[in-house]
């Protein structure tokens, strides 16, 4: 086969791939039913697990390798090299982890009764999150511990309920 129609055929699958995984990707389903006075909220992802289980794997590794690791090893220390670096790649990493891990709670909401028990440790990971993402970029690194052992307890809830969440680079 010619170069040039390798590359048109190689062009031609990712654009396949791209169109396929954007199908699958954002497609929910949101009932809204009224029962004596109650409304109830029911939505519905295709693959709700897997996705949790990639999005939620994604926030633990990002701000494990990128905030935790960091801290630990003192790279966040006043004086300390490359100071700055670490610190606009944690706060990055922190603002990765709030967006990763809100598109996980959304998932998790959505599958069944297991990973809606996930629902209060996810809530409060996206807090401290939130208010963590803000104060790295203000140099206060207070939180970035009891933040960190919030999203040891999502990994030890989703553990319980049958979701094994790994950090490979631990």
């Amino acid at each position: 086969m010619p170069s040039s129609r390798l590359s048109m055929l190689a062009a031609l699958l990712a654009a396949v791939a791209v169109a396929a995984l954007a199908a699958c990707g954002t497609t929910s389903t949101t009932t809204t039913t009224t029962a004596s006075g109650q409304v109830k909220v029911s939505c519905h992802v295709p693959l709700a697990r897997t996705k949790f289980v990639l999005h939620a794997g994604i926030a633990v590794g990002a701000f494990h390798r990128y905030v935790i690791k960091p801290y630990r090893a003192g790279a966040f220390k006043q004086g300390a090299p490359d100071r700055r670096k670490a610190l606009l790649k944690a706060g990055a990493s922190a603002l990765l982890a709030y967006h990763e891990l809100k598109v996980a709670a959304h998932d998790a909401n959505c599958d069944g009764p297991a990973l809606k028990k996930l629902a209060h440790p996810l809530t409060e990971a996206l807090s401290a999150l939130s208010t963590l993402r803000s104060a790295i970029g203000t140099g206060n690194l207070a939180g970035i511990a009891s933040t960190g052992a919030l999203l040891d307890t999502v990994i030890a809830k989703a553990s319980a309920n049958g979701v094994r969440l790994t950090d490979v680079n631990r």
